[in-house]
């Protein structure tokens, strides 16, 4: 069964670029544009990681953060951040709400699937 994987982007050209990247690798990936669909869609198919977008309109990623850790279902979910914000007090702050990785846009494809990779190990060893 492969590991279900969510991301979070309004940009939906970074988010082609991430489905195809992960689906290559044998990837079962979702997707929203907004906060409100992807808390929506992490509650409902149980993801095994969120990859999330801190820039969004209407809802950002640090909202969302908050929401999926204040919620029974999704509390525990792993989340890496995928942001074009690079702001040290940022990172903490995302961090501090229990994030796995942060990675700053641009990005390589290669470098995003091995902490995807890294995560998804951390959790089957935690598990």
């Amino acid at each position: 069964m492969p590991k279900k994987i969510l991301a979070i982007d309004d940009e939906n050209d970074v988010l082609l670029i991430i489905k195809t990247a992960l689906l290559g690798e044998g990837y079962d990936v979702i997707t929203a544009s907004n906060g409100y669909d992807g808390l929506a869609l992490a509650e409902d198919q149980q993801p095994d990681l969120i990859l999330l977008d801190l820039r969004m309109p209407e809802m950002d990623g640090m909202e969302v953060l908050q929401q999926l850790r204040n919620n029974e279902k999704t509390e525990n979910l792993a989340v890496i951040i995928l942001t074009g914000i690079s702001d040290k007090k940022k990172i903490r702050e995302a961090l501090d709400k229990g994030i796995t990785y942060y990675i700053v846009k641009p990005f390589e494809c290669q470098d995003l699937i091995s902490k995807i990779n890294l995560a998804l190990q951390d959790i089957e060893t935690n598990a």
